[in-house]
């Protein structure tokens, strides 16, 4: 119920700020003629995701395990782009000759619990949720939109409900990870099956604040968004020792209550494991 609030609440505010997009841009085109490069103009975004490491070659964990992936099957929710610094920098995001446009577009200031990352300027977004395996590859999902100015960091989200691509892989399941696992003589063949409940953030949230954008780009033109996953990052702590060994060569399915699954999952909350980044054609 929680989780069908939160969406439904992001829906609601997402709809109105398309709906205050649109008017507001032509309200100012006819007004003041076409927009300049540093106003805060309409920018169509193209988003792609990847996979950095652990799929074409393996990776070595904090605990010496070579870890190297054969399916990686991710449930997305929305995407949120803002102007604000990523969680892991104390800089405050400094104002922009767009930032003023951006609000008056409808997008307003995005304020973060107290303590914590300031958002700042919402920028630009992906609505519809989807859901890939990043072991087949680079994959496109469903494109975005935003205004033109400072990238600076972003809010990356699991859709509890998959749908896309990769639905039927994921059977209900957020995240589903396959692999091999080996150190010295030990070789440890795994399954991975993360819901939403195992994934959410300090507030109950299925997501991921203030994940940083490369070289905070100053987007002017439609571009692409890449998303940069590092399953390193989400299987570093793993400990596989405990893990029985495969009889038959099938994956063992990790028990919620063991070490690794735990390690696991709260890797899958690590905000370092995501990426964004901006580039034009």
């Amino acid at each position: 119920m929680k989780l069908s609030m939160v969406r439904l609440g992001l829906s609601s505010a997402a709809g109105f700020f398309l709906v205050g997009l649109s008017l507001a841009t032509g309200a100012l085109a006819s007004a003041c003629g076409p927009a300049e490069t540093t106003s805060g103009k309409r920018v169509a975004l193209q988003t792609r995701i990847v996979a950095d490491d652990g799929i074409d070659a393996p990776f070595v964990n904090a605990y010496g395990w070579s870890i190297r992936l054969s399916l990686a099957a991710v449930s997305i929710g929305p995407l949120y782009y803002f102007n604000g610094a990523p969680i892991f920098s104390a800089a405050a995001a400094p104002p922009r000759p767009g930032d003023t446009f951006a609000r008056f577009l409808g997008l307003g200031v995005a304020h973060a619990h107290p303590g914590h990352y300031q958002a700042g300027d919402a920028m630009g977004q992906v609505l519809v949720s989807s859901s890939v395996d990043l072991a087949k590859g680079p994959a496109d999902l469903p494109p975005g939109d935003g205004v033109a100015g400072l990238y600076r960091s972003a809010r990356f989200s699991y859709e509890p409900a998959p749908t896309g691509d990769a639905k039927d892989t994921l059977a209900g399941h957020v995240v589903v990870l396959e692999g091999e696992a080996q150190k010295d003589t030990l070789t440890r063949i795994f399954r991975v099956e993360a819901d939403a409940a195992d994934i959410l953030d300090a507030y109950g949230e299925p997501r991921l604040e203030g994940c940083a954008f490369e070289g905070e780009p100053d987007v002017q033109n439609d571009g692409t968004i890449t998303i940069h996953i590092a399953p390193s990052v989400w299987l570093d702590q793993a400990e596989f020792d405990a893990v029985p060994e495969s009889a038959d060569g099938s994956p063992v399915v990790l028990p919620r209550d063991g070490l690794a699954f735990r390690a696991i999952t709260r890797g899958f909350k690590k905000g370092s494991a995501v990426t964004f980044a901006y580039s034009t054609p």
